[in-house]
């Protein structure tokens, strides 16, 4: 049966730079994202359709500016936003359907990624 030497602590050298960061190659979103929620437009709407983005992404939407206009079992109807944001990101397209409380585009407070 052969025998193996481990090294001492004292004798394992390492070299910090041998791990990269984690965040290397990355981009850096400094941006306050919040979120539009599929709205329930009756009491008896569990899931709405999207049936037009009024806006689109990239533009600067103004508090009580309607964004989309959402289709529920009962009426269509326009979607407002609550907040002096940009429209970030899209998350359910035109003719999609989204369950009521769930994310259908992203806002943030800055259009800059930095």
């Amino acid at each position: 049966m052969g025998t193996s030497l481990i090294p001492s602590s004292s004798k394992l050298s390492r070299n910090p730079n041998s791990f990269p960061p984690l965040h290397r190659n990355k981009p850096l979103i400094q941006a306050k994202i919040r979120e539009i929620f599929m709205p329930a437009l009756s009491s008896t709407m569990t899931e709405g359709k999207i049936v037009s983005w009024v806006k689109s992404e990239g533009d600067k939407l103004s508090k009580g500016e309607s964004v989309v206009v959402v289709e529920s079992d009962k009426a269509d109807m326009d979607v407002e936003t609550f907040y002096d944001d940009y429209l970030a990101a899209i998350m359910v397209d035109e003719g999609g359907v989204a369950a009521v409380g769930s994310a259908i585009a992203f806002l943030a407070e800055t259009e800059e990624i930095s």
